[in-house]
């Protein structure tokens, strides 16, 4: 599954906004972005079955060939994810796929799959400098996992934030004004897999105009 997301990232990363489709593996992690926004507290169930996969600060893996993670803050930063979500009382916009935010974190895939490295930045280069270069805006927000294989394990990781101070995870995935996302996963040198998620208020980046 991980090796054909790669393909897919790799394609769209070399060629056109619309040169190459999701992989399934991207459907899926689009799917579960939304399916989390359409009913936040309701998700907060789902991020509970994470507590009995904890031994210690030690995660197991949640299916075979998915690596076992030693988290920083164990079953805190669950609790705590799962208070933050029954506290939001509306659903969250439904997100659209943008081929151009997909495309720009294809790129970031292509990258750090063949070095290994981690983080927003390649060379120099961050979200908007990246969607600058395809001709988009810098008015994104990105958020990255490392090491996960299923859809679902992507999304819950990304809304716990283990060890984030500031949660900037969970409020990019709680942020009201995002309409649109783009999805690229992949393989990676050192933690198996990786995945980028891009989203904005805007299918391209730029800067939502003003309501007449």
């Amino acid at each position: 599954m991980a090796a054909v997301a790669a393909l897919s990232a790799a394609a769209m990363a070399m060629g056109g906004a619309g040169a190459a489709a999701p992989s399934r593996f991207e459907a899926g992690v689009f799917a579960e972005l939304n399916r989390f926004r359409a009913d936040p507290p309701g998700y907060a169930k789902v991020l509970g079955t994470y507590r009995p996969r904890f031994t210690g600060k030690r995660l197991r893996g949640a299916e075979k060939g998915e690596i076992d993670i030693m988290t920083v803050e164990g079953v805190a930063a669950v609790d705590e994810a799962m208070r933050d979500l029954r506290a939001v009382k509306e659903p969250r916009a439904r997100l659209t796929q943008s081929p151009l935010l997909a495309r720009a974190a294809a790129s970031h895939v292509a990258a750090q799959s063949a070095t290994g490295a981690m983080g927003h930045y390649t060379g120099g280069r961050g979200p908007g400098e990246r969607m600058l270069a395809i001709g988009g805006g810098r008015d994104v927000n990105e958020v990255i996992t490392y090491g996960h294989h299923s859809a679902a394990s992507v999304i819950q990781q990304l809304l716990i934030d283990d060890g984030v101070a500031n949660r900037g995870h969970r409020i990019a995935l709680l942020r009201e004004r995002h309409r649109f996302a783009g999805v690229a996963c992949g393989t990676h040198k050192v933690h198996r897999t990786m995945c980028v998620i891009l989203m904005s208020s805007t299918a391209d980046g730029l800067p939502a105009k003003p309501k007449a």
